[in-house]
């Protein structure tokens, strides 16, 4: 076994060693390696100055915390555990304070600075010349060059949307696992394929609430779950009550969200804000094709002019549909009726099936 399993470099990642037990050390270690690396560089001397112990080195100073710290992220989005989340919960105040406080060090900014506008800078090739602009960017966008009461205060702001943000994930995972649904009554599942309802029957059992002799099927919010439920189910009524779960996911209850996302605008706001910008669509956009808040919204109101006739052609030919199958007046659908009437016409008028 690796001393430090989640730092192991080893292309292929033993997934087995990476235990609750392992995070508090070896992220600990991995912050500590950081520190040297960058200390390292902030001791370089502006005449001995080059690509390789700057930006280069740089690039490489976080890459133990940065392979550590995504592993553990990557198991609580998949296999979430009371004793991982635990782990990661403690150490993320240290990582928040330690990675907010890279783009603040003075003195490592300065040594970074200096060399862009050394001789050397300017004879880079060109993929070098855009990783030291994006780098300055990213320093700049982070507080580099504020007063020292501002950078304190964005360290502050850095370490409460991270904790934030995750606490606001949390809330989605476990709404997204408390919700169930329980059907007794296989009539009520006409429509769905057999490989959903073999996969609803297998999950009531492993749960304990059916067996084989007491058949039922339960149903989550999982994707694998839902989805066949709102494209298959001819039970409107199934389709709402799976419909407006997802909806309560992150809503209500001990995993409430309201408040985190009025504290979270609040946070980005105010960050936009110390930098120097209107809002924070503009420093989220600064540096991607859109430049701007406002041109990324002029941009999704003109797609929505250009698609807006032909959404709702194709809107009022999926319920003239539905009206022709059911007899009735051609009306709106229903947020839980959409997936399930578009997949009956692929299958009658294209002859497709998304199932097969």
């Amino acid at each position: 076994m690796s001393e430090h399993p989640f730092l192991n470099a080893d292309f292929h990642i033993s997934w087995s060693q990476l235990t609750p037990d392992r995070v508090e050390a070896d992220v600990a270690k991995a912050i500590a390696e950081a520190t040297d690396n960058l200390a390292a560089i902030c001791t370089v001397a502006p005449e001995n100055a080059t690509w390789e112990n700057t930006f280069a080195a740089f690039d490489e100073a976080c890459t133990a915390l940065n392979r550590g710290w995504g592993r553990l992220n990557h198991l609580d989005s998949v296999r979430n555990s009371d004793a991982q989340r635990e782990a990661l919960n403690k150490m993320l105040p240290v990582v928040s304070e330690f990675s907010a406080g890279i783009p603040l060090n003075e003195e490592l900014w300065q040594v970074l600075k200096r060399f862009t506008e050394s001789d050397a800078a300017k004879s880079l090739d060109s993929v070098q010349q855009r990783y030291l602009e994006e780098t300055c960017n990213d320093f700049r966008n982070a507080g580099s060059d504020l007063p020292e009461d501002k950078k304190n205060r964005m360290k502050e702001i850095e370490a409460e949307l991270s904790e934030a943000t995750q606490k606001f994930s949390e809330n989605v995972l476990d709404s997204t696992n408390a919700w169930e649904l329980v059907v007794e009554d296989e009539a009520e599942l006409a429509g769905l394929p057999d490989s959903a309802k073999a996969g609803a029957l297998a999950d009531a059992i492993a749960k304990g609430v059916a067996s084989e002799e007491e058949p039922k099927w339960r149903f989550t919010l999982q994707f694998p779950s839902m989805a066949p439920v709102m494209q298959h189910a001819e039970s409107d009524a199934l389709r709402k009550k799976v419909y407006e779960g997802s909806n309560s996911v992150g809503r209500g209850g001990k995993f409430d969200n309201s408040e985190l996302i009025w504290n979270i605008l609040q946070l980005r706001e105010e960050k936009a804000q110390l930098l120097g910008f209107a809002h924070f669509a503009d420093l989220v956009i600064q540096p991607r094709m859109a430049k701007t808040g406002q041109n990324a919204l002029a941009f999704g109101n003109d797609l929505h002019s250009r698609i807006k006739d032909a959404f709702q052609k194709e809107s009022r030919a999926l319920q003239e549909y539905k009206a022709e199958k059911t007899d009735n007046e051609v009306a709106p659908l229903e947020p839980w009726e959409v997936a399930y009437w578009a997949e009956r016409q692929r299958k009658e008028r294209y002859d497709f099936d998304d199932e097969d």
